[in-house]
């Protein structure tokens, strides 16, 4: 019989953080923002948990590197060439970016041939000392999602391993005997169409809380992954007690996202000399893996079994993702201040949650240049 849970499932937009006192704490500049994250598998990594989504305009080479020399995390997209992610390795240690934080991103379709590119990897490339792989799928609740994860651990036991997508707490701890980080968040996306589509899917911030929850217990991590608007939303994340938050349509208007920049002119209701003023706008190109714009770019077409699940967006430009990244970074530590968080790793322990019914004053945004 079909069940209506009655409780409400939040999402970022339904809550703020409440400021409060602190000790031992006066400036943004004290606080630590680099955490140390002890994976159930044995391996450590340091850094802020902050990763760009692997999708094909935003989890490339260059949003990668500069998330990394900012001593944050990266992925990078499931269709680089072997060849390509070993020369990318290569630039890295000539400019001294670390990539210990650098996720390379398999599929399930091509199980067999994904694993050979693991291994080419390390065979060819030295990988194996900083090996860190993130299996995608829009939909973690399938039989060979699990079969795969499983082999990836035996095939590579040493690895830090990301696996989702989920949007429950019911399959946390069978994945987390394989899998390190949990990638939570299903239809949220900017780009995402499956709760359209599907009618599935669950509010994030509920959703964080439930998986944090169970991860925690057996000494998992979560990523939330979707939902992210504005940087304060990944600071609630964080104080939800996510681990990692990872954000793509926030990234996907800058210089360093894939494609061209795009000119567009719009009348305005402006008159001048008896004639409308034309403004010119600028933007990025930006579509969901699932899309059929992505379909047909890297899978040949849309299969006929298939609907798309995301869409192609022209996502306003931005300029330099260096402004973003110190927005991020600068957000997160004044987050810490306001409630008296002295690193990025208290802020779960310091926060306290209220729920709103509207967070933010937008009278004069249509007004903003």
């Amino acid at each position: 019989m079909t069940q209506i849970l009655s409780e409400t499932y939040l999402d970022y937009s339904d809550i703020l953080i409440r400021p409060k006192m602190g000790i031992n704490l006066n400036s943004r500049k004290d606080v630590n923002l680099q955490r140390v994250f002890k994976f159930k598998h044995g391996q450590t990594r340091t850094g802020l948990g902050v990763f760009n989504a692997n999708m094909a305009t935003v989890g490339n080479f260059v949003i990668a590197k500069k998330l990394l020399a900012r001593g944050m995390f990266a992925t990078i997209h499931k269709h680089y060439s072997v060849t390509e992610i070993g020369d990318f390795f290569e630039s890295c240690r000539q400019q001294n970016v670390p990539i210990d934080n650098l996720f390379i991103t398999i599929g399930l379709k091509n199980a067999d041939a994904e694993i050979q590119k693991l291994k080419e990897l390390e065979s060819k490339y030295k990988w194996s000392t900083t090996r860190n792989i993130c299996i995608d799928a829009p939909n973690f609740y399938i039989q060979k999602a699990l079969d795969v994860l499983s082999r990836v651990r035996h095939e590579f036991p040493d690895s830090v391993i990301m696996a989702g997508n989920i949007a429950s707490g019911d399959i946390c701890l069978k994945l987390l005997d394989y899998a390190d980080i949990i990638k939570c968040g299903i239809g949220s996306g900017s780009a995402c169409l499956t709760r359209r589509q599907t009618g599935c899917g669950t509010p994030m911030v509920s959703l964080v809380l439930e998986c944090a929850d169970i991860a925690h217990s057996v000494n998992g991590h979560i990523c939330a992954d979707g939902g992210i608007v504005d940087v304060g939303d990944i600071c609630k994340a964080l104080c939800l007690n996510s681990d990692f938050v990872m954000a793509g349509g926030m990234f996907a208007g800058t210089d360093e996202a894939e494609g061209d920049i795009i000119e567009k002119q719009f009348e305005t209701n402006e008159i001048v000399n008896g004639q409308r003023v034309i403004q010119t706008k600028y933007f990025k190109s930006y579509y969901g893996m699932s899309s059929e714009y992505a379909n047909n770019k890297f899978a040949g077409g849309m299969s006929d079994y298939k609907t798309s699940e995301g869409r192609e967006l022209l996502i306003p430009y931005t300029g330099s993702l260096d402004k973003i990244l110190q927005d991020i970074t600068g957000g997160i530590a004044s987050c810490c201040t306001y409630i008296g968080a002295t690193s990025v790793k208290h802020l779960s322990k310091c926060a306290t949650i209220i729920q709103v019914h509207n967070q933010l004053n937008k009278v004069f945004e249509k007004y903003t240049v």
